[in-house]
């Protein structure tokens, strides 16, 4: 799976309200991420460096980016399960600096194609993958 790697621009459409709550939250993800060393301590647990072998996927790689406070598509490819703060000899809240640098991204109304969908059907049928909505008031899961 290839993918597309490209710093989002900010939408000129935003309200002056959205920019700075949108500038704020990647300042947050940036001042976790401010004191990591870039020892490399986080890739080896990183279920999705594993997997795809890019740098830029790892957390030492998403560290890097949000230090210089650069979003990209990418930080959606973390799947937070925190295996990268388990290792970290700072004991650094990675999975909180993705979280916020998702939030300003979202703000910036930058998701992925896969994200919308899963929040529209979601929103249509109740069910993130689409199909018949559930009967009743109840969903259930598994």
């Amino acid at each position: 799976m290839t993918l597309k790697k490209q710093e989002f621009k900010m939408k000129e459409k935003l309200t002056q309200q959205q920019k700075i709550e949108s500038a704020n939250a990647l300042e947050e993800a940036s001042e976790i991420l401010e004191k990591c060393i870039k020892c490399g301590m986080c890739k080896g647990l990183c279920p999705v460096f594993k997997s795809l072998k890019e740098e830029e996927l790892s957390p030492r790689g998403q560290a890097i980016l949000l230090q210089n406070k650069i979003l990209q598509e990418t930080i959606f490819q973390c799947n937070l399960c925190k295996a990268c703060e388990t290792k970290c000899p700072l004991n650094l809240k990675i999975c909180d600096a993705i979280i916020k640098a998702r939030e300003s991204l979202s703000i910036r109304q930058k998701n992925i194609k896969t994200n919308e969908e899963m929040i529209k059907n979601v929103r249509k049928t109740g069910n993130p993958f689409g199909g018949k909505k559930p009967e009743g008031d109840k969903l259930y899961c598994c």
